[in-house]
């Protein structure tokens, strides 16, 4: 608009000049009005002039304001052209010239006419400003609606994972229980048979005992009738009659004859009928048996020929369930020192290796999908022992069972094998299940497995029913796993840098312990209870397992972890610690010390791998990824004659225990026998006896050879009796024993009963959950719908309202460009209207031009004095807000750099001074907080130590000023943290912010503020360890201070305000409106042209006796303002080359620390 008056004005002067030269009448008015003219273009040139340096302070404004201003002082300057206008008119009427009464008129009309399309442009200038205004509110809400809405899909992709975990774990029920269903008609059907086969043994027992009974009544009868009539004497030694009662231990069925007969009853006494009697009943006996055992056999099919095998052979010496000891056989281990075998596994590479337990086999898998098993000799020469087959992909992990028969396979083709390798080497079983890698496997018994995948679980498989029985969601890639103890306890580690103790009976993680790195590989030792943990940033840590603590943390220069899964192993005794490298060493540490034993260096010219040790301490083998393996030698020998012997009395004994055992089950059996045989032995003396007598009176009778015979098959039925007893003890206990099988397989059946029906409502119920969490789906399906066409809607809206500000510029220019025309077509009357004025006129209109003059003057001085108002704030357009200052404490203005140092190898956020002068704090993007020690006397800074625990960059630190002891520090992880500085422990973690944490302030010893990207402020009570409040600010808060004690805060934030909070009530107490985002709580507002703010959290503090502002810019400059003057006083450059985020004032005042964003720290001074 200053532009187009000039052109006007000129454009009047010069046609004005021009008609001066054509009309003579009117020279006096003429000249005087060119006179006017030129003290009016004198009058503009010092107004442009004012308005360049008003112009220079309205660029803080809005456009509103700028517009606003220039419209009032055009307005004052037309009512000054006005004024002087109407004066020369009315001097005009005063001569009474109609002429000149006429062009008075007309210029009054012009003037009129003017002020009507200026105030037409004022209402359009102010339309667009509220168009402008509208649109920035669209803006806002814009953002707002699309921050949610990423709210809203992240948490959707939540609910999605949640959803594929609870349909993997549906699907898995369904597959157990479609697994268990056939196993349950299975054991419905043995117990059909058992009870089947069990009432025919009863059946057949009983028609044998009647069958034994008859006989027996009729053999006795029969001999006692042939007794009386024939025999006469009879002499005979009551001793003659042996019974043998341990004949019951002797398994060999020899004949009955050859274990009762008595020396003196013989064929030769009795006669030849003797023998033939004996071998007709041994025969009819056996055909008895084998007949009894032949219809169990066809009656019970396999159940009951197992159980008849069982009971034959005698009981089986162990359960195959029996848990796997985790001890070691070694007694000693020392250091390997030299290569005592090398040769090439495959033609492709090696990815892993594994011992037998008894040492003899080393096992090598490959990404040629074969496991390849060599024989290691005593003195460690290798030979090749067979090749397994079978695997669809590379071999990642490999396992022995404890006996070594078995060995199992995990590969990358989502499976996992189990080979047998004895005399038919051949693959047994495939557990097949999982998503993703198998990284690796372990038996946790004879019957079970465990097996870690990159599908982020875990699963337990049962060998014998080929299943997998239980899946355990770890939430990140598990790298490696042990076995804690007898009862199942899974180790496990993991990507996500944690390592996760499984409980074996509640089927979830029970204690998780967080890392720096990700776990690569574990190694445990069941004696020392300790666990060995390598990690991807090149460490190895040892854990105490009963305290969860970590002991010990090894790092080495030739020590460089290649692989995510990285193998190092514990010596069998866990005194030396062996991994391998990326560059082919391998690396021992002694664990008793933490001292680096030796480095070799010989072999290997890639990367290793995988290491393993021999169970006895002998010999340490390694492979490369380029199919070289090694077996390394130890020093000392290890006693294993001594081992083996032990091993051996050990088994003695097992047999000794095993047989007292069934001495005492046959206890009971035997104690019942020799009462029955006692009372028998009664009975045939005192029939004895009365043979004697008998025999006694028929003494002078001759001997007659038939009844001798009858009385030894007397005796030989009497035998034969007792032998039939005693198998029918057994036969009975066999009974006994079928029956208690039956029974178990009864609870068996009933245990698994109430197994299925525990799984169809464990079913039941995750189908309602499913339902619930469809549900849930579905709702926020429709309303991430609805956002959807409010976005567009509001789209549609800033379309309408970016056509409107293009029509309503379009209007404004068509309004100037009309204006400016009508304006120059009436330039031409002024030259009729104007005439000579009289030098008093001319000496008035000077004058009333002079005052005008003067006043413009004082108002811009009066603005200028105003503009200068202190606002303790920092923006984004790079100014500074002054503060009155306050005198307290003598602050040194800084000259110099006197301490550089680098922080880290990462950028610096954040920096501050303890409140005693003494310590410095640094944060940054390596997640952890740096203590340095400031020594002012001899300018030397030195690290203390380091503060972890952070998961992301830290932003902000703060120290407790009433105690001195607790440092604060918040980071992007969404957590506040507090460590303690006696003890460098962390003792309080304050997470619920949903976003990045920019900034946190110890309000109290106990009470802490923080200010985060979610657009809240949280007060945090350290005593509760809990948020006791929570203010929702509606913009993302960049920096706060507390106000009082009692939880009053101001806070700074990226919506250009700043607000007062009452936490009492929850709400402002007022709001500032400024022209940026605000980054600091401690800038004041200055002019600098160089001072550029550089990020959204750059920081500014105020000197502790307020009288300087310190702030740093982009360049890498330290900028010092004077708050009394609002001046520069000082700028500290060329010592940083990038951007400052953060500087701190000595509690003093004597020193100015900064850091850069790349590491670089500098403490200035004089």
């Amino acid at each position: 608009m200053n532009i187009i008056n000039l052109n006007w004005k000129s454009n009047i002067l010069s046609q004005l000049k021009e008609q001066n030269c054509q009309q003579n009448g009117y020279q006096r008015l003429i000249e005087t009005y060119n006179h006017i003219l030129e003290n009016n273009s004198n009058l503009q040139n010092q107004c442009f002039k004012l308005e360049k340096d008003v112009n220079h302070l309205r660029s803080i404004n809005t456009d509103l304001e700028k517009k606003a201003e220039s419209c009032e002082e055009l307005e004052y300057i037309k009512n000054k052209l006005e004024k002087a206008n109407e004066e020369v008119l009315t001097n005009l009427r005063e001569k009474g010239e109609v002429s000149d009464m006429k062009l008075a008129r007309e210029v009054l009309r012009l003037n009129h006419a003017l002020n009507d399309l200026n105030e037409k442009f004022t209402k359009e200038e102010i339309k667009a400003q509220q168009y402008k205004t509208e649109n920035d509110e669209l803006h806002e809400t814009l953002q707002s609606t699309e921050y949610h809405l990423n709210e809203v899909l992240q948490t959707n992709e939540i609910l999605q994972e949640e959803f594929q975990a609870l349909q993997n774990k549906i699907d898995q029920l369904q597959i157990d229980y479609n697994k268990v269903k056939p196993a349950c008609l299975e054991l419905e059907q043995q117990l059909e048979t058992a009870q089947r086969i069990n009432k025919q043994i009863e059946d057949e027992l009983l028609v044998y005992k009647n069958q034994q009974a008859a006989m027996h009544d009729y053999e006795n009868a029969k001999f006692l009738d042939k007794c009386q009539k024939k025999v006469e004497v009879q002499k005979q030694d009551e001793g003659n009659i042996f019974f043998d009662d341990d004949v019951v231990f002797i398994p060999s069925m020899k004949s009955s004859s050859d274990l009762y007969q008595d020396p003196c009853v013989n064929s030769t006494l009795f006669g030849d009928g003797y023998d033939q009697i004996c071998n007709s009943y041994d025969e009819s006996l056996n055909r008895e048996r084998k007949s009894i055992a032949q219809g169990l056999s066809n009656g019970g099919g396999k159940l009951l020929t197992n159980l008849v095998r069982k009971f034959t052979n005698g009981m089986h010496n162990n359960s195959i369930d029996k848990l796997y000891r985790t001890s070691t056989n070694c007694s000693i281990a020392s250091i390997p020192t030299r290569i005592k075998a090398s040769w090439n596994c495959t033609d492709l590479e090696v990815y892993a290796l594994q011992f037998q337990p008894s040492g003899s086999i080393l096992a090598t898998g490959c990404s040629d999908k074969m496991v390849h098993l060599w024989e290691i000799s005593s003195i460690g020469q290798q030979e090749k022992y067979c090749s397994l087959q079978g695997s669809q992909g590379a071999i990642n992990a490999l396992d022995f069972d404890n006996e070594g028969c078995r060995i199992l396979a995990g590969c990358s083709g989502d499976k996992a094998y189990i080979w047998s390798y004895g005399e038919q080497k051949t693959l047994k079983d495939t557990c097949t299940g999982h998503q993703g890698v198998i990284y690796t496997c372990k038996f946790i018994s004879g019957t079970k497995l465990v097996t870690g995948s990159a599908d982020r679980t875990i699963k337990i498989w049962d060998i014998y029913g080929r299943k997998c029985i239980q899946t355990l969601f770890a939430g990140s890639k598990c790298h490696d796993l042990v076995i804690l103890d007898a009862a199942g306890t899974i180790i496990s580690g993991h990507y996500d840098r944690k390592i996760r103790i499984w409980d074996p009976f509640a089927n979830n993680c029970r204690t998780e312990l967080q890392y720096d790195a990700a776990i690569t590989s574990l190694s445990f030792n069941d004696e020392k209870r300790t666990l060995l943990a390598c990690f991807k940033d090149d460490t190895l840590k040892l854990i105490d397992l009963r305290q969860n603590k970590t002991i010990y943390t090894f790092s080495h220069d030739n020590f460089k972890v290649s692989t995510d899964t990285h193998k190092a192993v514990l010596s069998p005794d866990a005194r030396y610690a062996c991994v391998g490298s990326h560059d082919g060493s391998l690396v021992v540490w002694n664990m008793e010390n933490a001292q680096c034993e030796n480095v070799l260096k010989q072999k290997h010219s890639t990367m290793v791998t995988s290491v393993a040790w021999q169970p006895d301490g002998k010999y340490v083998a390694s492979c490369e990824k380029h199919r070289q393996t090694l077996v390394m030698e130890w020093k000392q020998k290890i006693y294993r004659q001594l081992q083996e012997r032990n091993k051996q009395e050990r088994d003695v004994y097992a047999e000794i225990v095993k047989h007292y055992n069934r001495l005492i089950e046959n206890y009971s059996t035997l104690l019942i026998r020799c009462t029955d045989q006692e009372r028998d032995i009664l009975a045939l003396r005192q029939e004895n006896s009365d043979l004697q007598k008998n025999s006694v009176s028929l003494g002078s009778l001759p001997v007659n050879d038939k009844i001798r015979t009858l009385e030894h098959d007397y005796m030989k039925a009497k035998d034969e009796i007792l032998t039939l007893l005693r198998e029918r003890g057994d036969m009975t206990k066999e009974v006994i024993s079928l029956s208690r099988i039956v029974k178990e397989r009864d609870e068996k059946l009933y245990a698994e009963e109430n197994k299925n029906q525990t799984l169809t409502k464990e079913n039941t119920a995750v189908k309602q959950r499913l339902e619930s969490a469809e549900d849930k789906l579905n709702a926020l399906q429709r309303v991430n719908e609805t956002i959807h066409d409010e976005f567009q809607a509001l789209q549609l809206a800033y379309t309408q309202m970016e056509e409107r500000q293009k029509e309503s510029d379009a209007t404004v220019a068509v309004l100037r460009r009309e204006m400016t025309a009508k304006i120059e077509k009436k330039c031409d009357a002024y030259d009729q209207e104007v005439i000579a004025h009289d030098k008093k006129l001319e000496e008035d209109i000077k004058k009333k031009l002079d005052e005008a003059r003067n006043d413009i003057m004082v108002t811009t001085q009066l603005k200028l004095s105003s503009s200068a108002v202190s606002f303790k704030s920092a923006n984004m357009d790079g100014k500074i807000h002054l503060t009155p200052a306050i005198d307290s404490i003598k602050v040194i203005v800084p000259t110099k750099a006197i301490v550089k140092w680098d922080c880290g190898d990462n950028e610096l956020h954040a920096i501050q001074f303890h409140p005693s002068g003494s310590l410095i704090a640094s944060g940054g993007s390596d997640r952890k907080i740096h203590i340095w020690e400031f020594n002012s006397s001899n300018y030397h800074v030195q690290q203390v130590y380091t503060l972890a625990g952070n998961n992301s960059t830290v932003t902000a630190i703060d120290f407790d000023n009433e105690n001195a002891n607790l440092i604060l520090g918040c980071s992007e992880d969404f957590a506040c943290r507090v460590w303690g500085l006696t003890d460098q422990r962390l003792r309080h973690t304050l997470t619920g912010h949903g976003a990045k944490v920019f900034c946190a302030k110890f309000v109290t010893a106990t009470l802490i503020a923080s200010g985060s990207q979610d657009r809240t402020l949280k007060l945090w009570d350290l005593q509760n360890r809990q948020c006791v409040r929570t203010l929702f600010a509606g913009s993302k808060c960049h920096d706060l201070v507390a106000h009082d004690a009692s939880g009053s805060l101001i806070s700074g934030h990226f919506d250009k305000k700043i607000r007062f909070w009452d936490a009492r009530n929850d709400s402002t107490k007022c709001e500032l409106q400024l022209q940026a985002a605000v980054t600091s709580l401690s800038i004041n507002r200055g002019n600098h042209e160089d001072f550029k703010v550089a990020s959204d959290t750059v920081k500014a503090v105020l000197s502790p006796d307020c009288k300087y502002a310190c702030a740093g810019g982009s360049d890498g400059s330290v900028f010092i303002w004077n708050i009394a003057t609002g001046k520069i006083e000082r700028v500290l450059n060329k010592e940083h080359s990038t951007i400052i985020n953060a500087v701190a004032w000595h509690p003093e005042g004597r020193f100015i620390a900064s850091c850069e964003k790349q590491r670089r720290a500098i403490i200035w001074g004089e």
